[in-house]
């Protein structure tokens, strides 16, 4: 509204203008809430008559005291104070919501609430340093302690818990990218989700589905047969399988399901007497169903006799019918027999071979123990499927 003269006063009165004190019939002197200098600054009235201030007279008053020349009677509020002249005044501290707040120290006894803000700890809630480093939940910077640290000028985020997860990243209403990795404000990479599964990728990924590990292109989309794992010149070392590796194609015909390599010790078999070695030594190498042995057998003594045949071998034979298998001699000697004749063959669910000689348009004779000698060498190799 339109005034003349000196603007009215905004500020808010925060001295008392007026008292009441309860008469006890004994006491005399009373405590102000305001000072005053001189007894006339005071209007006092006892039981609704007014006193007359000054030395001798009914009453004195001095800084926060007045005192009565006589107790007044016993009654409650039945004394009454008036201060006299202007009351004191002080400015209100409300601060204008459109101008800037400007101070070098202050604290706040009670919570601090702005529109971003909302401070309502019982402790030390964030604390920025020196470095410009964004405190919460602690006041160093000293990584493993728990707390959250906003590295300003690296640019950094570090968070520390104890005993539980340091950070959460969710993503709600759809799959896609949950963390985008940058260089230099370009998209390198990012982690994902997809249909419940974790996605990793930048120009090719994985995505962990179930119990496999599946591949994905440069847009998080799923590769079939088109990413690879290591490269010509940067190699993966070991690789460590439990179950199948399918080569060309994903049928059982595909499936390669074991590779071994090993020892065996080949061995003379017949039904009579005995033989000494001077070298007995096999090894084998198995790929899936196939398998490929090795043997030396050199004798020191013989003396045997019955159908012979070599046994040892580190694998049953296959069952099915037409799989016999041809061994081959590097070297046969000392054999009392034709040795140019013998062959070898292994028949079906066996792990031993026979020996055949003579053969003919009609059958074969076995080779006899007795022709062991104990300068015989027989040096052999057989490829067979399990």
């Amino acid at each position: 509204m339109a005034y003349i003269g000196k603007a009215p006063n905004t500020a808010i009165v925060n001295q008392t203008t007026s008292q009441s004190f309860n008469g006890t019939g004994s006491a005399t002197a009373f405590t102000l809430n305001r000072s005053v200098n001189v007894s006339e600054d005071l209007e006092v009235f006892v039981n609704n008559v007014q006193q007359e201030p000054g030395s001798g007279k009914a009453y004195t008053a001095s800084g926060t005291t007045l005192t009565f020349s006589a107790a007044p009677a016993s009654g409650t509020g039945n004394i009454y104070v008036i201060y006299r002249g202007e009351a004191t005044i002080n400015p209100r501290l409300e601060h204008d919501a459109n101008s800037a707040l400007a101070a070098t120290t202050g604290t706040f006894t009670g919570a601090f609430t702005s529109p971003g803000i909302d401070d309502n700890a019982d402790a030390t809630a964030i604390t920025i340093d020196s470095g410009e480093n964004v405190l919460v939940g602690k006041s160093v910077t000293t990584l493993n302690t728990t707390g959250l640290n906003i590295n300003g000028p690296d640019g950094r985020l570090e968070a520390t818990a104890s005993g539980n997860v340091s950070g959460i990243f969710n993503r709600t209403s759809s799959d896609g990218d949950v963390i985008d990795i940058r260089q230099s404000g370009t998209v390198v990479g990012s982690i994902g989700t997809a249909s419940g599964d974790l996605t990793i990728h930048g120009d090719v990924g994985i995505r962990f589905s179930g119990d496999d590990v599946r591949p994905l292109d440069s847009s998080g989309a799923q590769a079939d047969n088109s990413v690879d794992l290591g490269h010509h010149d940067v190699r993966w070392q070991d690789l460590y399988l439990g179950g199948n590796l399918y080569i060309g194609g994903t049928g059982s015909a595909n499936a390669l399901d074991d590779y071994e390599e090993g020892t065996w010790t080949p061995a003379f078999s017949f039904s009579g007497g005995s033989v000494s070695y001077s070298s007995q030594a096999g090894n084998y190498t198995k790929t899936g169903r196939k398998v490929t042995v090795q043997g030396t057998l050199a004798l020191s003594a013989a003396s045997a006799n019955g159908s012979t045949t070599v046994s040892g071998l580190p694998f049953t034979s296959n069952n099915g019918s037409g799989n016999l298998a041809s061994v081959t001699f590097g070297l046969v000697r000392s054999l009392t027999t034709d040795e140019e004749t013998l062959r070898g063959y292994l028949n079906q669910s066996t792990t031993a071979f026979t020996f055949a000689k003579n053969p003919t348009n009609t059958g074969h004779d076995s080779l006899d123990a007795n022709q062991l000698t104990s300068s015989s060498v027989v040096v052999f190799s057989l490829t067979y499927f399990t």
